[in-house]
């Protein structure tokens, strides 16, 4: 191997080497929206262990006060944060209150009737946001919001283009 043949394969190393650290930092922050995004939501197996241990310690209005906490928090960042769903807040609710009901079922207790008949409308006027109005269904198809995740996934075709071209260009540079 000649200098010009190491010298061509530093550089391939140092470019690729390059391109890795500003994927890796573009996933890592990619990954961080997700966590501030979800951050706000419990999952039903965290409800479900939660509520267990209310049940077990005798405490029903413990149980009941972590759910209305809990649901009241995922409608509120749902309100605030419409842009991030392809659903409209309206539908929303809905699946909020149907991943809630069963658990307000388990302790014996009906949710709070503020939270029953809570509308998207109400929310939004008692939050001072805009309800969006996000159209839910076209014709069977889901509609994106103003703002749907397609770019992640624009962010990943570029990423995966970027890399096979680094590695293109390195093999062309190590083979001449």
């Amino acid at each position: 191997m000649d200098n010009e043949d190491l010298l061509n394969a530093g550089m391939g190393y140092v470019a690729g080497n390059s391109m890795m650290r500003g994927i890796a930092d573009n996933l890592r922050r990619q990954r961080e929206e997700v966590e501030k995004r979800l951050a706000h939501i419990t999952t039903e197996e965290v409800l479900a262990v939660e509520i267990a241990k209310f049940l077990l310690n005798e405490n029903r209005n413990g149980a009941y006060e972590y759910l209305n906490s809990h649901f009241n928090e995922e409608i509120i960042d749902a309100a605030q944060n419409q842009t991030n769903y392809i659903y409209s807040l309206e539908t929303i609710l809905k699946k909020k209150k149907d991943k809630y009901t069963p658990f307000y079922e388990k302790i014996g207790m009906q949710m709070p009737e503020n939270l029953v008949s809570i509308t998207a409308e109400k929310l939004c006027q008692l939050l001072g946001v805009e309800n969006l109005h996000i159209i839910d269904s076209i014709d069977g198809k889901t509609s994106p919001s103003l703002e749907s995740n397609s770019g992640c996934t624009a962010e990943m075709i570029i990423s995966a283009i970027i890399i096979f071209a680094m590695i293109m260009i390195t093999i062309i540079a190590t083979t001449s």
